[in-house]
């Protein structure tokens, strides 16, 4: 009948331990705990109730030694688990006796059994729901993790003392005998203990957020510092390049001055640092590009032909006759342009694929489609955000930029979709 006793304690000490602890533990972790403490619990008559600070010691370094991280956090929620389950015993005793007009010592030695296995039902789904709200409502867990070594320590050495005067408190009880006005009093002592270890507890939480608080704070203060700082750098490299932008046309334009053309598009071809094509490739080029005017349209649309040429990509061009883009953001539709073109010659470069330009010229309206195949689906809805693409990272500012080009023009019409594997972007201006 001992054993049967020492281990219905047992099984109440271990319920909130272990059920409080941010890991679960083995069967065998489980069933050797349970047996030391019910081995202690039936020493306990011999020695007295100083056995219970030798169990709960004992308890405290198993898990110390058997769990694999948060080791003070889990014997920190072990002893809270602990001291709930002091007070929650108490506090049973006391109801239990005083509704049922049975002194506690009778309980104890008569009902012990039964009000044990009573006890241990309902401890367990107190311990449930205690469980959930320090986990998923206070993250008590997550807030002792983040505090220093030294609080927890300090946090575990308070816990740990009102451990010890709750079992010394109980082992003078013993001496004198358990009543009813002794147990109220326990169960007072208690109360205000462990209201002042939840204090003690809020004060280390508030502290813990009151630190992330100021790191999120820092953070964001260096984010915007270091945004500012990419900013300034930009504007230095924009201001630098339209200054050696400025400085090659200078030089371009002595060359026109002087009518020395061949010494110019040598020095074009260097600047531009085109790779050498051959007469075939330009003579291609440039008849695909008869039919369209005006000059700046015909030179880029040469120079990204003959580029996708020289990297070994197929192109092919269809261009109506008599072709005249005269729209008012020439400019911009250039840089739209050859965007999509880029894009297109950048989805094929790798396979050698195909791409196709047709221009066409619609009642007042021109339209121009970009095709190219593309292996992989891109996600259509993402394809103009910033950032995002399908060749990997650093990449996705083309199609955000040509985007904001085109928010500026509300005249111009944009379509985009894949069919069978191509991606076909349409573009349709109206002629002025």
């Amino acid at each position: 009948m001992g054993i049967l006793y020492s281990l219905l304690g047992a099984i109440c000490v271990l319920i909130p331990i272990c059920g409080l602890l941010t890991e679960r533990l083995r069967i065998w972790q489980y069933i050797c705990l349970a047996v030391y403490v019910t081995l202690m619990g039936l020493w306990g008559p011999w020695v007295g109730r100083i056995t219970g600070v030798i169990m709960f010691a004992g308890v405290l370094l198993f898990l110390m030694l058997i769990l694999r991280k948060n080791r003070l956090v889990n014997l920190c929620l072990a002893c809270l688990g602990y001291m709930f389950n002091i007070l929650i015993n108490n506090i049973c005793l006391l109801t239990v006796s005083v509704c049922i007009g049975i002194p506690v010592s009778v309980i104890e030695r008569r009902h012990f059994i039964l009000f044990s296995a009573v006890y241990c039902i309902g401890l367990w789904g107190i311990v449930r729901v205690f469980r959930v709200l320090i986990y998923q409502k206070i993250r008590l867990s997550y807030y002792i993790e983040r505090m220093s070594y030294s609080v927890r320590y300090r946090l575990l050495i308070n816990l740990f003392v009102y451990i010890l005067l709750f079992i010394i408190n109980m082992f003078w009880g013993e001496q004198v005998g358990y009543s009813n006005s002794a147990i109220q009093f326990n169960s007072f002592l208690f109360f205000i203990c462990a209201l002042i270890s939840n204090y003690l507890i809020i004060i280390c939480i508030r502290q813990v957020k009151a630190e992330e608080a100021q790191k999120a704070e820092r953070k964001k203060q260096q984010l915007l510092e270091d945004y500012i700082a990419c900013l300034e750098n930009m504007v230095e490299e924009t201001r630098i390049f339209k200054h050696d932008y400025k400085n090659m046309l200078s030089t371009m334009a002595g060359f026109i001055h002087e009518n020395r053309l061949e010494e110019l598009e040598s020095y074009f071809d260097q600047q531009l640092k085109r790779p050498a094509y051959s007469k075939l490739e330009e003579m291609q080029a440039w008849q695909y590009l008869k039919n369209i005017h005006p000059m700046e349209i015909m030179g880029l649309l040469f120079e990204k032909i003959l580029a996708a040429l020289g990297r070994g990509i197929q192109v092919r061009v269809e261009i109506s006759e008599n072709v005249d883009v005269s729209y008012d953001g020439i400019a911009d539709l250039i840089r739209i342009l050859g965007i999509f073109i880029d894009n297109a010659v950048e989805a094929v470069e790798e396979k050698k694929g195909m791409i196709c330009i047709i221009i066409m010229k619609m009642d007042n309206r021109i339209l121009f489609q970009i095709m190219n195949e593309c292996e992989s689906q891109p996600d259509l809805s993402k394809i103009f955000c910033k950032g995002y693409s399908t060749k990997g990272e650093g990449r996705g500012l083309g199609l955000y930029s040509a985007r904001s080009l085109m928010q500026k023009h509300e005249d111009m019409a944009h379509e985009y979709k894949v069919e069978q594997g191509i991606f076909i972007q349409r573009l349709e201006i109206p002629i002025c």
